[in-house]
């Protein structure tokens, strides 16, 4: 038998990120505006293109000098993976996020490389439910950082698209009939953090956004992956860029 985790997220738990902060002696200073991004592509153009000072802590995280903001990458994959760096992040005082990385399309309308931005994300995965209510299908991004992006954006006349996304745990048993099902719904993307990103953004009553380049789609109900193509490197720095001035 279960637990009954209903209620789960208004419990209040063991531990915390706080603690282990606390543990291993932490006294890392960040700003409050933080780009996450689960996948590590975009190391090289953050190393190259941006100034900044280097640190390791349950992930690789650069504080962009000349920017209000850090990067943080490289630390693991998946909803589970992505709570873990964002509870300790918010317990070192980051306030504001905007989740970045790449996404699989639903739509047959959503083209490689295309710029998603997230609307909401359907709670299809383990973490959300640890956060908040378990009832509601999505969790939500922040208002306020959605509108920041999406007026640089336009100001900077980039083209992009805007849906909700499915988040899934289970990278590998995405099926027929459920891509038909969420086809049916509306939903643009598919991926791993989003819905729990949300979620955890809610309980710690912190700021996130999230944004996706696509790599592939299971749109015609078979995977055509994309990943190596030029425009989706190109788009995902458009995108940390765009990012970067929405905190300015």
């Amino acid at each position: 038998m279960i637990y009954n985790k209903d209620k789960k997220y208004s419990e209040k738990p063991l531990s915390g990120a706080q603690n282990y902060i606390n543990h291993i002696k932490c006294d890392l200073s960040l700003p409050e505006n933080i780009i996450i991004c689960p996948v590590s592509m975009l190391t090289k153009i953050v190393q190259n293109n941006y100034k900044n000072k280097f640190y390791r802590l349950d992930g690789d995280i650069y504080i962009l000098e000349k920017h209000n903001c850090a990067f943080v990458t490289n630390f693991g994959m998946g909803s589970p993976a992505f709570a873990m760096m964002m509870e300790v992040l918010v317990a070192l005082g980051c306030k504001n996020f905007f989740l970045i990385g790449i996404a699989g399309a639903l739509q047959k309308d959503i083209k490689t490389a295309e710029i998603v931005l997230c609307e909401k994300a359907l709670r299809d995965e383990g973490v959300s439910a640890n956060y908040i209510a378990p009832g509601d299908a999505f969790s939500f991004p922040s208002k306020t950082l959605n509108k920041k992006l999406e007026n640089v954006f336009k100001q900077e006349k980039r083209s992009f698209s805007h849906g909700p996304t499915w988040t899934t745990d289970a990278l590998f048993r995405e099926t027929v009939s459920e891509v038909l099902f969420y086809q049916k719904q509306g939903i643009v993307t598919v991926e791993m953090e989003a819905a729990a990103a949300f979620a955890i953004a809610e309980h710690h009553k912190v700021d996130l956004s999230a944004a996706f380049v696509i790599s592939d789609s299971l749109a015609s109900l078979k995977w055509e992956p994309a990943f190596g193509h030029k425009d989706i490197d190109k788009n995902m720095h458009i995108l940390l860029d765009c990012c970067i001035k929405a905190f300015k």
